[in-house]
């Protein structure tokens, strides 16, 4: 009796070995999307200029009133003194050598760039949609608003993630 639930427990582990392989060839063969769903998401493109946002739903933006007509900000856009060229540069440089960060969408015609932001021990990443205005030769302002569209919020999390993407693009630019 031993011996056959031995042998039947060895080839259900065998089965299930052999079904986790084909589901990882699968993967890398580039047919995963049957099985696990696209990476591309569903979340769609902010727009600023349309952007309903009224500073009480969870989320923190920061946009020139020009920007965003219909939307209430947290605040102004922040200015840097260098083009718009550089700022993108910084901004390009900080979320490719964050590890916590993953570019989610990225537009460089329109200057604006999704990311998604998972820091240990949230449970849903955030998103972070970012523009970067040309101002002249030697400023240029950052408009960034975060959000989590799924998953709970805490309170003041985004504003401070917005601040911490701020003071690390400053520091990187030697503002």
């Amino acid at each position: 009796m031993l011996e056959k639930f031995r042998s039947l427990a060895i080839g259900l582990c065998l089965l299930a070995i052999a079904a986790g392989l084909a589901a990882y060839f699968m993967v890398q063969m580039g047919s995963g999307e049957k099985l696990f769903g696209g990476g591309s998401g569903t979340l769609p493109p902010v727009e600023f200029e349309s952007l309903t946002y009224d500073g009480t739903e969870p989320g923190y933006l920061l946009c020139p009133d020009d920007l965003c007509t219909t939307a209430t900000a947290n605040g102004p856009a922040p200015r840097f003194e260098v083009n718009a060229r550089t700022l993108r540069l910084a901004l390009a440089d900080y979320t490719d050598n964050m590890p916590t960060i993953r570019t989610f969408r990225f537009d460089p015609a329109a200057n604006q760039f999704d990311f998604t932001e998972r820091l240990p021990g949230e449970s849903f990443p955030a998103v972070l949609t970012v523009r970067i205005l040309d101002k002249g030769p030697y400023a240029s302002e950052l408009v960034i608003y975060s959000r989590k569209p799924v998953g709970d919020n805490e309170p003041g999390e985004h504003e401070k993630r917005v601040n911490r993407w701020i003071n690390l693009l400053t520091s990187r630019l030697g503002s």
